[in-house]
């Protein structure tokens, strides 16, 4: 059996669990234009913060799926383990700057709209991994 170099071989678990993780960044993307959709009826300032949020938390996470999840033929789980260290540091990394140039950089910001949107992607993230786990408690 030859395997393509250029597409390394990925067991089937590995395809399932990047595709579900994706499909949730999906979903908060969605998520996140209908919160900005709504608060445009407010101002524009408020969509735009809520926008920014989003893109605050979506970045990062979506840096750190592709880069921890990325599969390596023959990789130890110690060498794993390291990858989503290294993937972690590098999340807080961007998530620093990230933050850091949209005060300084984008005036007016409504905070409050940023950080709400950013709060929300989060407790979405939450929700969409326990159910994608099947462990949503019943109510």
């Amino acid at each position: 059996m030859t395997t393509d170099k250029a597409t390394p071989k990925q067991g089937v678990h590995s395809r399932r669990t990047r595709a579900k993780i994706f499909r949730v960044f999906l979903i908060q993307a969605v998520l996140c234009v209908i919160v900005a959709a709504v608060l445009l009826l407010d101002n524009l300032v408020t969509a735009w913060s809520a926008l920014l949020g989003g893109g605050l938390y979506l970045i990062p996470n979506l840096y750190f799926a592709h880069r921890a999840l990325a599969f390596r033929d023959k990789q130890s789980a110690g060498r794993a383990l390291a990858e989503m260290y290294v993937s972690q540091i590098w999340k807080m990394g961007i998530s620093i700057l990230g933050f850091s140039a949209v005060f300084i950089l984008i005036q007016p910001l409504n905070p409050f709209s940023l950080f709400g949107t950013f709060i929300l992607m989060q407790i979405s993230a939450w929700f969409a991994q326990m159910k994608l786990n099947n462990k949503f408690l019943k109510l």
